[in-house]
Formats: C-alpha cells, structure tokens, sequence
C-alpha cells in the first residue's frame, strides 16, 4: 500500500486573524495543487481568497440570474468550407450581470462547476436552443442544427440525463435538429461507465460531437471504442497551418482519417484567409472562426439565416 498526502499552508502574519481563519486558508491553499506527486503542497496567497470569494458570489447570485435572464444564447455559426454557407451553429453563454457587467465564461463556468450548479446551466441553454428551434420550425422557417457544450458533470446526475433522453423522444430528433458537443478532456474524465450514456444519448437520435480533438493523449484511442458524428479539431492546429508543416501534415492525416471512418470534420478557429483556404484544399468539412462569424446574439443569428447565407 502507497499512501501518499497533501497540504496546505498558511504562514501566520496576521495576529487578527482566527485560528479558524487561517485553517480555512490552509485548506484553500491545498485545493490549488497541480501534481500531489512533484509537489504535494501548496502556500496561501492572498489572491487565491479573492478568488474564493469571486467563486462563491458567482456561486449565490446564479439562480436569481437565471430568474432574470442575465444568462443569454450567443450562436457561432458553422460554414460549409466550399461554399461559404450557414450549415450548423454552436450555442455560447453569456452572462449580462445587472450589477457587475459582462462576465467572463472562463470565470464563472468553472466556479459553477466546483459549486454543482452547472448541470443546472446546461438544461437552461437546452431548453433555449430548442425553444428557439421550435419556434422556427413551428413558422415555417429556416433553421439549422445548433450543438450545445455538455459538462463532465452531467454525466454523474441522471435525473439530468433522463431529461435529454425525454426530450430527444418527445421530439422528432431529426426535425429539432439540436446536438451535443462533450471535450475529449471531459470524456476523458467521466469513465468507462458514464460514457454508456453519451452512448445512449446517440442511440435515441442525437447526434455527438467530440471537441478539441487532438488536444489530449487518449484521441485515437477514443475513435475505436465510440461512434462520433462530427469531430471538432483542436484551435492549436488550425492556428499553425502556414506557420509550423508538422502541424499541416497532421492536420491532413486527421482529415484524411475521419473521412474514411465516415466522420465530418470542423476546423475551429479560423481566423485569415489562408487558414481558411487550407481547410477547404485539404477536404476539411466545415470551419468555424472569426474569418466567417464572432459569436453573435440569437435575433442577429436569425437574420442571417433569413438572408440566405
């Protein structure tokens, strides 16, 4: 048996503060180490206070800015790489606080996941993209397949699941078009077990896509045990085409590849006209980047999509 330990410390310069106080802040300094085996402890700093309290008013105001509809669906579109065309869209979150602004979503995801909420998140923009998709199919309108980020989390809740899967059947899936885009860090991450229900998801008519592919070690190895739709090629390769050939080489055996295990590809990130020519010399199916399209609130999307791009 190997029993290996952490800690977490806290140098005493504050005669005011509680014995209490600084074992909190002992704690709080152990939960940001990176490697328990290169270095099993960590020092407080005073920054890493202001981040707790950050993590937790994020954490106490969440609900009351769903209540409010501070959380608004920003959609990215998706091109087809030959002709230019609107094909899918991503949808984004974004949080307009009443009080505080913008707030950024590498700031307050994270912290929505250390606090639970962000399964809670996750059905809130579900039930927006197919109440807006819905709305257009209702009127008759031209809509297009819309993904939404799942979190590692959401495997781990199955009242959370049980909801898509009703939701996939209540609704005719080919019709509603909504998809579902999981990190290959988060699959990584959620077991042999809970990746049966990505599994399930797909068997009742949605369609997966595997995001930042190529980021992580495990890649390949997760093409042979699991049927993909649509593959999301990390930013890191699509931002080296015309800078570093290794990258280009790759990037055209991962094209090449997926086509023929019968899987469609998006570049993301695309950001010059080179980048984008590369991709649609190469095969590449779709591109989404700055080069098309920002990310843009829903009635500016909707637009677009009434002028026909």
């Amino acid at each position: 048996m190997h029993i290996y330990s952490t800690c977490g410390i806290y140098y005493i310069q504050e005669n005011d503060v509680s014995v209490t106080g600084m074992i909190d802040r002992a704690k709080l300094a152990k939960g940001y180490i990176t490697d328990e085996y290169l270095k099993p402890y960590a020092i407080f700093k005073s920054d890493m206070k202001d981040t707790y309290v950050d993590e937790m008013e994020i954490c106490s105001e969440f609900e009351e800015g769903i209540e409010k509809q501070e959380f608004q669906v920003f959609y990215q579109p998706v091109v087809d790489a030959k002709t230019g065309k609107i094909v899918s869209a991503e949808a984004l979150v974004r949080w307009f606080h009443e009080q505080k602004g913008f707030i950024s979503p590498g700031q307050f995801i994270p912290a929505l996941e250390k606090g639970g909420y962000i399964s809670e998140l996750d059905r809130y923009m579900i039930e927006k993209v197919t109440g807006c998709l819905d709305q257009r199919r209702a009127e008759k309108k031209r809509f297009v397949p819309v993904s939404v980020n799942l979190s590692w989390m959401d495997f781990y809740d199955e009242n959370m699941l049980e909801w898509i899967v009703r939701g996939l059947k209540k609704n005719n899936q080919n019709e509603q078009k909504i998809r579902f885009e999981i990190t290959e860090t988060s699959l990584a991450a959620i077991g042999e077990n809970h990746t049966r229900m990505l599994m399930h998801l797909k068997e009742n008519g949605a369609e997966i896509l595997l995001d930042d592919f190529g980021n992580g070690y495990s890649s390949f190895g997760m093409l042979q045990d699991y049927d993909f739709d649509i593959l999301k090629m990390d930013i890191s390769f699509v931002r080296n085409i015309g800078v570093n050939k290794k990258s280009e080489s790759i990037l055209r055996a991962i094209i090449d590849m997926a086509h023929k295990l019968g899987i469609r590809l998006v570049a993301e990130g695309a950001e010059t006209e080179e980048q984008a020519a590369f991709l649609r010399a190469n095969g590449c199916d779709y591109i989404q980047g700055y080069y098309y399209y920002k990310p843009m609130p829903e009635a500016e999307f909707l637009q677009l999509l009434e002028e026909g791009k």
